[in-house]
């Protein structure tokens, strides 16, 4: 949200910044924070009639592993008009399947759209993985890495579950990722709405998953 005391001139601008503070959460490894704030910013964008900002949010929610914007995005696919609306909405109903997400890779690259093909390539690469097709998962991952290298370098959270696959459940790397990061886990409960115990509980199965006892274990696989 912008400062209260903004214009309503500028108004306009808070999906905007909703977005941004989306992917700020998102760098930091707060992935449910960030999917919220994703969300939020869509509701904004909503209220302010403003559908193409709404499916550019909810796409970013997709990315960041969003399972619950399919049938809103099908919705504005028949308002919205151009290919991003439907491309969004196939990306969304991809999510776990690794051949669909690399179609949908192919989409979003042939619309120019390199990070969020680099995107779901990555999450094609883990949806593989995750069905042990390791192959397909280890191409999946090269393609999202040359993709992401046309981008900068840039780094999401998706392309980090592919460049580093661990035998973690999302929600296990999440707290791992923001115990790395040096948070404690009273600071882990708070940020993510949980308790303290089932932010415990997590951590001790991912350590057990990963051989690692402290949160510099943790960082030397998680953390670049």
């Amino acid at each position: 949200m912008l400062p209260d005391d903004t214009h309503p001139a500028y108004t306009f601008l808070e999906p905007d910044t909703g977005l941004a503070r989306a992917w700020v959460s998102a760098a930091e490894g707060a992935v449910t924070e960030a999917i919220a704030l994703a969300r939020a910013a869509a509701d904004l964008a909503a209220r302010q009639d403003a559908p193409a900002f709404e499916v550019h949010a909810l796409h970013t929610a997709v990315r960041l592993g969003d399972r619950t914007t399919a049938d809103r995005l099908a919705a504005l696919a028949d308002v919205v008009e151009g290919p991003r609306a439907p491309a969004a909405l196939a990306h969304a109903r991809a999510l776990d399947d690794g051949d669909a997400l690399l179609a949908a890779a192919t989409t979003w690259e042939d619309l120019g759209d390199l990070l969020s093909a680099a995107d779901a390539a990555a999450q094609a690469a883990t949806a593989h993985a995750r069905h042990g097709r390791r192959g397909s998962a280890t191409a999946a991952a090269a393609r999202a890495h040359k993709l992401a290298a046309a981008c900068e370098g840039a780094t999401t959270p998706a392309l980090a579950a592919a460049a580093r696959p661990l035998p973690l459940t999302d929600r296990e790397r999440e707290i791992a990722t923001l115990a790395a990061r040096g948070l404690s886990n009273r600071e882990i409960a708070d940020r993510l709405v949980v308790s303290v115990r089932t932010v415990e509980g997590h951590l001790y199965r991912a350590g057990h998953k990963l051989g690692v006892g402290d949160r510099g274990g943790l960082a030397a696989l998680l953390i670049e």
